[in-house]
Order: C-alpha cells, then structure tokens, then sequence
C-alpha cells in the first residue's frame, strides 16, 4: 500500500483559533505601600494559575482502531498511527473537535493504491458519553464546490472500529471513488474544505472511565 502524505502541520477543520495559553508575563512590581494593588496581583495570580492548571487537564488522547490494533498495529510499530497520534498530541486542545460533541476532521493524510484512495479522517469525542455501532451520514467537499462527501451513509461497528471514549480521537479511514483524487489533492494542498456530520446514530457503552 503507498501512502501519500501532505499537509501534516494542518488538522484543523472545525478549530477555533488558538490562543497563546502558554505565554504567561511575570507581573510588574508594584509598591508594598499599595495594599489595593497588591491585592489585585494576588487575585490575578491565583486566576492565571487556576486557567493554567485547568488548561493542563484538558487533553484529547489518540486511539487506534479496533481493527488496527487487532491486526497488531501500535503508534510505535505504525508510521501512520505514529504520525497521526503526534498531530493530536501537539496540536492544542482547542483546536481539536468541538466541546459537547462528536466532530469529523480530515488530516491531511491518505492512503493510494491502484484500486482505492482513503483519505485520513480523526473523530474526536468531546462529551462524557462513549459510542459504538456508530451510522454517520458525512459530507465533505472543497470550498469552491467540488464534493468528496455529500451525504454519504458510514457504519461504525464495535467490531472494526470499537468504542469512541470520551476525550478521545480515533482515525477513521473512509474510501472515495478514484475520480475524486483531484479534489482530494486540492483540499489537501489548500484546507478550503467543509465537513459536516449531518445525521449521527449510535449505541451508548456504560463503563467506568
């Protein structure tokens, strides 16, 4: 199987713009005479260490498939599954998903043989529920009008694809007619690109997280 890989630095579709929560300004010295001031840096000392702590909980983790780890694939024995856990790690939380919700992202990423292409898609969970058996209906297409997706029916079963935790991001690769490949090389080269999940069903897993 040839894998083509373009745009790595890029996964975000669905991204607020990041912020640059990691720059924190030692404060000025104020006068110990200022009682007032003084109050003000200790309060808003107390506030930039609680957004940091709270900021360091946040975190989307990186699972396989069912189907890659049952095949004996691992981010450390899989070029693509190391890749694609590396874009999660060092991309901001932010940035990845949206809160209160399953959300569709295309990597930049996908596989190209003689018979198929599979672009290189990221689900991510941002709820406290988890999901199996998952029927998605995807449309996904170039900003200018060229359509990958429009509406296409996707099943996700336990047995291939597993069980979406929450706080969790796992790669989804869905097949694309061979005709599409020029689009695909557009949106992957620009990122002018509309995803959506227009229709989403699934099964709930009870288990302690």
């Amino acid at each position: 199987m040839k894998k083509i890989v373009m745009s790595l630095s890029v996964l975000l579709l669905l991204s607020a713009c990041g912020s640059d929560m990691g720059a924190n300004e030692s404060p000025t010295e104020q006068s110990p005479s200022e009682e007032a001031n003084e109050q003000v840096n200790k309060t808003n000392t107390r506030e930039a260490n609680d957004s940091n702590q709270n900021g360091e909980d946040q975190t989307i983790t990186f699972v396989p498939q069912k189907s890659d780890l049952d095949a004996g694939l691992s981010i450390e024995s899989d070029e693509t599954l190391a890749e694609l856990a590396g874009i999660i790690e060092t991309t901001d939380y932010s940035e990845i998903g949206t809160e209160d919700d399953v959300t569709i992202q295309y990597t930049g990423l996908y596989y190209q043989t003689e018979k198929s292409i599979q672009p290189i898609f990221m689900v991510t969970n941002k709820t406290e529920q988890s999901y199996t058996n998952m029927d998605m209906v995807v449309s996904f297409k170039s900003t200018d009008g060229g359509s990958i997706f429009e509406q296409e029916k996707f099943h996700l079963s336990q047995e291939e694809f597993g069980v979406l935790r929450p706080y969790t991001s796992m790669p989804l690769y869905l097949t694309i007619d061979s005709s599409k490949i020029e689009v695909l090389e557009k949106i992957t080269q620009t990122r002018d690109e509309e995803i959506s999940i227009d229709y989403f069903d699934f099964e709930t897993v009870e288990e302690e997280i």
